[in-house]
């Protein structure tokens, strides 16, 4: 027997907070195009329950995310490996305690405090769908929508920018959880795609959940039940119709939006929880004629959920020398100051600051004698041979996912939730192996500390001649840590 219920909250910021998603946005936000969500799902059959935490954010990074992990947890009576959060990268969103461009006190005072609030709500949202649950099946289909493209788009100098590339790899997978009452009737529908979300682009200076709104309110409209979308893997994925050039680029949000909850409807019609085909019968006319009636299910499907987790040692390139680290830092340091100084636009300070971010951290690693190890987690759930739901903390490719999909296949072959903590992004070399009878993957790839070698700020680039520490053209040490 299987139990559901979803339940939702908003957890829309303040006006006046700044916004992540684009270290080129000047200002703070000013508005809203739409409502941000917190959504829960929670299942459970008879021996198991786990809960599905999904909100228009960015990221929900650690420690918040081990927080309302915890928390959420505690509300619904179970383990925190039994509760997944899915964000979905909205670039329209808020900044974060340990994500964001500026450095400004009060900023971080809002953010605090936003945090401390949600550490509050969210958990109750959670709360809320334990304790109205209702007996419910479920049923998976996957369609195509072709709503992306490979954002990697080679020049002709060898160099790769952030544009649009038809050759690229895109996963155009669609993949939809059904959820109905006993009658067939529509309690929860869960759909899953890699895209994202910046048809909003940096001038928008309005919170919006970007086509995953539109998608969003597409689907619960016609179907008059909660929905829960799940980024996927959208590593490299941008919407057909690129970043938002505008204030306010509602026209190409809605476009994407409605062709995947378009889609979403699609699929979702074509699944059936109640009944199944009963076999053909024949009837005399002018020709003669066939028939499939559907009759009802003579006995109730059985439904086992299962949850598993797993902390993985990702092994990273090799980590510079500590001079080299040191001098990094120095010229992070130093070009804060300098456009400080020169009073440079907001811009170029916020891309300056991330990189001094960066800079600390890889210096502090260093110094402290750290390993070249990055510690992630996989966590995946399923639901006997229907659905299988992997979450990670990094971001995958669709080229990784597309070998995901290939290792115990079920009826949907994987839901692959966008991190929860994005630490960094899952490379294209992922390889899988199978470890036992149910679903537990060893996962083994190399990561990188950063990809994108042409967006660097030139204090980045290394200098030196000859051998030893700091050899080398400004290119190839870009490219030693890209």
């Amino acid at each position: 027997m299987l139990r559901v219920r979803v339940a939702r909250t908003t957890i829309t910021p303040p006006e006046g907070m700044s916004m992540l998603g684009y270290a080129g946005r000047e200002g703070v936000a000013q508005g809203k195009d739409g409502e941000l969500y917190a959504t829960a799902l929670v299942l459970e059959d008879e021996r198991t329950r786990v809960g599905i935490l999904r909100c228009d954010r960015a990221f929900v990074q650690e420690p918040l995310a081990s927080v309302l992990r915890r928390q959420i947890g505690v509300r619904l009576g179970v383990p925190p490996r039994h509760v997944l959060l899915n964000a979905s990268h909205t670039h329209c969103g808020p900044t974060l305690q340990d994500f964001h461009y500026d450095d400004d006190p009060a900023q971080q005072r809002m953010r605090e405090a936003y945090s401390a609030w949600l550490c509050k709500e969210i958990p109750e949202v959670g709360g809320r769908a334990v304790d109205r649950l209702c007996r419910a099946r479920l049923g998976t289909a996957t369609g195509e929508a072709r709503i992306g493209v490979n954002r990697r788009e080679p020049q002709p100098d060898g160099s790769v920018i952030l544009g649009g590339n038809p050759m690229g790899p895109v996963d155009k997978e669609v993949r939809v959880i059904r959820i109905d009452d006993l009658e067939g009737r529509p309690v929860a529908v869960v759909f899953a795609h890699g895209c994202r979300p910046v048809t909003m682009g940096p001038k928008c200076l309005r919170w919006s959940a970007d086509y995953v709104g539109s998608a969003r309110d597409l689907v619960e409209g016609i179907l008059g039940c909660l929905s829960l979308f799940l980024q996927a893997n959208g590593g490299d994925i941008n919407p057909v119709t690129g970043i938002g050039s505008g204030e306010d680029d509602w026209d190409a949000k809605n476009r994407i939006g409605l062709t995947l909850g378009g889609e979403v409807l699609k699929v979702h019609s074509s699944i059936y929880t109640n009944s199944v085909r009963a076999p053909r019968t024949f009837f005399g006319t002018l020709a003669k004629a066939s028939i499939y009636a559907r009759v009802k299910l003579e006995r109730e499907p059985e439904y086992v959920l299962a949850v598993r987790e797993s902390t993985l040692g990702l092994p990273i390139q090799e980590l510079p020398g500590f001079e080299t680290a040191r001098e990094i830092l120095e010229r992070g340091e130093a070009e804060v100051t300098r456009l400080t100084a020169e009073k440079s636009s907001e811009a170029a300070l916020n891309v300056a600051r991330r990189w001094r971010h960066w800079a600390r951290a890889l210096f502090d690693v260093v110094a402290n004698g750290g390993r070249p190890l990055l510690l992630g987690s996989v966590q995946a759930l399923s639901e006997s041979a229907r659905f299988r739901l992997l979450r990670f903390r990094e971001r995958p490719f669709p080229v990784s996912a597309s070998r995901l999909s290939g290792v115990r296949r079920c009826e949907t072959r994987f839901l692959s939730a966008l991190a929860t903590g994005v630490c960094a992004t899952f490379p294209h070399g992922m390889r899988f192996r199978r470890m036992d009878g149910r679903f537990k993957n060893a996962i083994t790839f190399r990561i990188c500390c950063f990809r994108h070698t042409r967006h660097r700020p030139h204090w980045f680039q290394r200098q030196g001649k000859g051998g030893g520490e700091g050899a080398g053209t400004d290119r190839g040490a870009c490219d030693r840590y890209s």
